[in-house]
């Protein structure tokens, strides 16, 4: 069975972006209006397999 993880305090502040989470979800990686400039901060933020997600414009109880 997984683990759940709480994001709220990573993505809340980040409304209707691209975000570039860590392996572990711990941090946020990158963030852009569009996913390739979430992945070039990830990059050059040394995370080689971030978790992708689009945060949505109301941010409120998300699932991923």
């Amino acid at each position: 069975m997984s683990e759940n993880t709480n994001l709220v305090g990573l993505l809340s502040q980040h409304s209707n972006k691209w975000v570039a989470l860590s392996g572990d979800s711990t941090k946020v990686a990158g963030v852009g209006d569009k996913l390739s400039d979430a992945l070039k901060q990830a990059s050059l933020n040394n995370e080689p397999n971030p978790i992708l997600t689009k945060v949505p414009k109301h941010y409120g109880t998300f699932i991923l």
